[in-house]
């Protein structure tokens, strides 16, 4: 019944990882498994069996939910590049407060803000706006040449986001999207029971650089999240505002039909997002939940 109910977890998790906006670690969080889940891997060579019980349920539920979810996406990034972009900057700015919190919260959790914080996050947000020149309209591509630099480019671009999935309010599939990537991997997602050895050839070092960046960020990103709570975040801030630049570049927006209803998902995602990471809602529904029980 435990695996069943932690392969559940991981296929929520799974399809938050592959819409940009969306965070894994912000799912896992709301699920109440982020800390368990972070334990599992750091602690993989020393608790070895305790962590892979509890890994494969959730790596079997989270490679699921992207498999079954990544053709619906592919689907309407081809046919509604507009609104689903917008529904995707939605999110990020529905995730915005949450991190915007935390930002200001010091390392004792007091209400406090050092101004020391800004520094990373003027960085983190010149970074992304710099890359979004370079990668105008990439994020809809279903397919890069694999050329020997672009095979490690998928590598550590996947190392990349692997280690920003990990952090809550963070989305992976963001930055894939943000460096061009994006398509290129949600493509072979899609089409490897159609075209498996081309599909094979990307998600290759994707899933090597996937790998690396779990086991490897895993322990960076708690450190960095215990000991530079505020800095960490306010980098996260930085990274998640400048995106939204590049998204907007490849949404290819316009005063049409399409151009209202990519608005109107905007506002969806807004709404499910800052839901979501509304910890004064958490805490109603917990207590409403606690009453009905």
């Amino acid at each position: 019944m435990q695996f069943i109910l932690y392969a559940v977890y991981g296929c929520i998790i799974g399809i938050a990882n592959i819409i940009p906006g969306v965070s894994g670690g912000t799912m896992a969080v709301i699920l109440n498994v982020y800390d368990k889940l972070i334990d599992a891997v750091t602690g993989l060579r020393k608790h070895f069996k305790k962590s892979i019980l509890f890994l494969i349920p959730v790596a079997v539920g989270g490679g699921l939910g992207i498999f079954g979810f990544s053709k619906l996406l592919k689907y309407l990034l081809a046919n509604f590049p507009m609104p689903t972009f917008f529904f995707f900057i939605g999110l990020i700015l529905g995730t915005v407060p949450m991190i915007f919190q935390k930002v200001m919260t010091a390392k004792d959790g007091q209400k406090k803000f050092h101004p020391v914080s800004v520094i990373p996050f003027f960085i983190f947000f010149g970074i992304m706006i710099v890359l979004s020149f370079f990668n105008e309209n990439n994020a809809a591509d279903t397919q890069i040449q694999l050329t020997f630099f672009n095979w490690i480019y998928l590598f550590f671009g996947s190392a990349l986001a692997a280690m920003c999935m990990i952090i809550p309010g963070v989305s992976g599939s963001m930055i894939l999207m943000i460096l061009g990537l994006y398509g290129t991997v949600l493509g072979a997602v899609a089409d490897i029971l159609k075209n498996f050895s081309a599909s094979a050839m990307v998600l290759l070092p994707a899933g090597l650089g996937i790998i690396i960046g779990i086991l490897g960020g895993a322990k960076l990103i708690d450190i960095c999240l215990k000991k530079f709570p505020q800095m960490t975040f306010a980098a996260i801030l930085g990274l998640m505002l400048g995106s939204l630049l590049s998204i907007y570049n490849n949404s290819g927006f316009a005063f049409n039909v399409q151009g209202i209803c990519a608005i109107a998902a905007l506002l969806a995602g807004f709404a499910v997002a800052f839901i979501f990471g509304n910890e004064k809602l958490k805490e109603k529904f917990s207590k409403s939940k606690e009453a009905k029980s």
